[in-house]
């Protein structure tokens, strides 16, 4: 699997594929030390950790039943088990305040529900790619559990129900009191107000609830390190 300078460590994959990974812990397997030997228990992936991919290995750990996955900065997250919305193929990864650097956790933990609120969608931390429900070889990713967002390169994104304009190359933000939860709005006039929802801007015409490519144009690079 292809790395980079942004990996904090040697990744592996519990499934064949990036956008079907659902890990019960974190890693998918928990490392303990042998009985009477005092050490902490390890995973072989972390929360926070990152992979830089190009195009054809992006397309060679999709699940293409589900879509594919183009060249980007994937990072390894946990999910909030206590979220009103399950994680959507295409949706918007939150983090909360308390997972922030100087909050109270501090953890790399997304909420699939908007934060810091509906009317501020601002605390943008990725795109989940993970099928809505699972069938055939795909696997939806589970609140609670830990899997692969994309926080860097060209994305697949779900438009919300509605759009603010649907013209071609569109900037995408967050949607402010979505119709469905955590999606996309296209064409926002920016302010002071909306430019922290951006994520980026639409490649080709925007269509109200089609998953389409962005390119994430969000963060220095990859946003949170």
């Amino acid at each position: 699997m292809s790395g980079g300078m942004l990996t904090k460590q040697a990744d592996q994959l519990t499934a064949r594929f990036l956008n079907d990974v659902n890990d019960a812990t974190s890693g998918g397997a928990v490392v303990s030390a042998p009985a009477g030997v005092t050490a902490v228990q390890a995973s072989a992936t972390q929360p926070g950790d990152r992979i830089v991919l190009d195009d054809a290995t992006a397309l060679a750990l999709s699940d293409t039943s589900i879509g594919t996955l183009f060249g980007g900065v994937y990072m390894y997250v946990g999910t909030l088990a206590t979220a009103t919305a399950s994680p959507v193929r295409g949706a918007c990864a939150f983090w909360r305040i308390s997972d922030l650097p100087g909050g109270a956790t501090r953890s790399y933990t997304v909420s699939s529900d908007a934060q810091p609120n509906t009317l501020l969608p601002a605390y943008i931390a990725g795109v989940f790619i993970n099928p809505t429900t699972s069938s055939g070889s795909g696997v939806a990713l589970t609140k609670g559990n830990f899997g692969w967002i994309q926080v860097a390169g060209v994305a697949s994104v779900l438009y919300d129900t509605s759009l603010s304009a649907t013209a071609l190359a569109a900037t995408v933000s967050a949607k402010v009191s979505a119709g469905t939860a955590s999606t996309f709005d296209a064409g926002v006039v920016l302010s002071t107000i909306t430019l922290p929802n951006v994520l980026g801007v639409a490649i080709g015409t925007p269509v109200i609830s089609t998953i389409s490519s962005v390119i994430i144009t969000r963060g220095n690079f990859c946003g949170r390190i």
